[in-house]
């Protein structure tokens, strides 16, 4: 083994660890190591940028331009409804939900038709009264088995017939691999229905927020009274939340509850204060301007939310711009006019110090504010609504147009017309032009994370194969000339002729 293999070596097992280890994100881990491949000199700067130019990196990317189209449409969210209310048993519709699923990321982005379809599944479980997570997990693994029946289901597949087009194989077909993707769809809804559904963990659905997120402790009201220095003066006059860590979340006075432009309040005596915060700090709080704290008052879901205040949950979109950012970046407050009181992390409850810790994608927040400005959240890319708010089933003016051309793109790429990549193109332009898809929609559909990653681990992908075969080439005394029957290789063997 020469100087270059042994290095190959240790930056392919780097990758591997640093993938499984998540010491990054995937996308970040595929640039170091291209990164690594350029500094070493074991790829030209004209290989380490083809990935980019790949075309299953670009088909990948019009996928996800045509699945927004599906999905701005409703026609998806609206079939999950119909099937789950005329599904009888909960079983049943269960079963029909997760048919839905599999056959739609069969032709769509995985991860947009769970985004689309989660909604549906948690009002299945309410609907029917029986816990979510009996119904979540299995949707996501349908949705990942519905995308191996065809060519456009995954991302992978795409790359592979890529790669085999370019070592002289014939491309693969449209439903290529539809005959072993049918038996894994139909083997994991009978999974589901004999034995997964029956065992999977029912956990218990916690009805008040306040009590999932533990988060009485850290609200109380405190009441401002005839003798304390807060009176006339504002929450930003006293740099409340600088000096005491503390955050106003609404000022009651009488009957009128004031839960806008806070700061800016000027407060006046037997006003309410509702805060949040740690028991030291409200203290001091309370210590430093008098004020009488209602210890015998416990908040409730109740107590936070009316006509027009509202205590509600909020996912973190996949797509959200908003990842890997924290709330005092973001400045949440400020940009959307809501106190984020919690977060759930994949399962950790966050509660303190919320300002400092980045978001991530399906990250919940727990969120209070004025009531319009919450249910404003679900009409952006950045948050998916969970909880009160109703999924409209309306479709579209034209749900007809981006319903129609995923199908025309896959009966045009599997009878032959045209490449899968040319009639990928042409559906996006369409998209584009009949403005089912705005320009902005269309940058944010793209899962550029996925685009990088597979760009930046093709040029690795290359120079293995290349070292593998020298290597092989060595080892058993090939003839000269004899890698030119693996075409794609010789030129990423000669790409660095002082280490060959």
């Amino acid at each position: 083994m020469n100087l270059d293999s042994a290095i190959l070596l240790g930056i392919v097992a780097f990758t591997i660890l640093a993938f499984a280890r998540e010491w990054m994100s995937m996308d970040a881990v595929a640039l170091t190591c291209l990164g690594l491949l350029l500094a070493l000199d074991l790829v030209t700067v004209e290989e380490a940028v083809s990935g980019f130019s790949n075309s299953a990196v670009i088909t990948v990317m019009m996928m996800f331009v045509l699945s927004e189209g599906l999905v701005q449409s409703g026609l998806i969210t609206k079939l999950g409804y119909r099937i789950a209310e005329f599904g009888g048993t909960h079983r049943m519709a269960a079963l029909l939900l997760l048919v839905v699923t599999g056959v739609s990321s069969a032709f769509i982005n995985n991860t947009a038709a769970v985004s689309v379809l989660m909604p549906v599944a948690i009002h299945l479980a309410r609907h029917f009264k029986f816990s979510p997570s009996k119904i979540l997990l299995p949707l996501s693994y349908m949705a990942i088995i519905g995308g191996t029946c065809t060519l456009l289901g995954t991302s992978t597949n795409l790359l592979v017939s890529s790669l085999a087009a370019e070592h002289g194989k014939a491309e693969f077909t449209v439903f290529e691999f539809l005959t072993l993707g049918s038996i894994l769809f139909v083997v994991g809804l009978a999974y589901y229905a004999f034995f997964l559904g029956r065992y999977l963990p029912s956990r218990s659905i916690i009805s008040s927020l306040t009590r999932k997120y533990h988060i009485t402790g850290f609200l109380t009201e405190v009441r401002v009274p005839a003798n304390s220095k807060l009176i006339g003066r504002t929450v930003l006059d006293e740099h409340v939340s600088e000096r005491f860590y503390l955050n106003v979340l609404e000022v009651i006075r009488g009957k009128q509850k004031i839960t806008s432009d806070l700061r800016n309040t000027a407060l006046l005596e037997g006003d309410v204060l509702l805060v949040r915060g740690n028991v030291e700090d409200i203290v001091a709080f309370r210590e430093r301007y008098g004020l009488l704290l209602l210890t015998d008052i416990k908040l409730t879901d109740a107590d936070l939310s009316d006509r027009n205040t509202i205590l509600a949950e909020i996912q973190v979109a996949p797509v959200s711009r908003l990842v890997g950012s924290t709330i005092k970046e973001i400045n949440f407050r400020k940009r959307f006019g809501s106190f984020v009181l919690g977060i759930n992390s994949t399962g950790h409850m966050i509660r303190d110090k919320l300002a400092l810790i980045p978001l991530k994608a399906w990250d919940i927040l727990l969120v209070f504010g004025p009531r319009s400005r919450v249910e404003a959240l679900d009409g952006t890319d950045d948050f998916v609504r969970l909880g009160e708010t109703e999924v409209k089933l309306r479709l579209s003016n034209r749900w007809w147009i981006s319903s129609a051309l995923i199908p025309i793109v896959v009966l045009s790429a599997a009878v032959g017309w045209m490449p899968i990549l040319k009639a990928a193109i042409l559906g996006v332009v369409v998209l584009l032009v009949t403005r089912c898809v705005t320009m902005q929609q269309a940058y944010r559909s793209i899962d550029w994370a996925v685009i990088f990653l597979l760009a930046a681990i093709l040029p690795l992908a290359a120079r293995g194969r290349s070292e593998f075969w020298a290597l092989a080439e060595s080892s058993v005394g090939c003839e000269e000339g004899s890698p030119r029957e693996f075409p794609g290789t010789e030129n990423a063997v000669r790409s660095s002729p002082a280490r060959a």
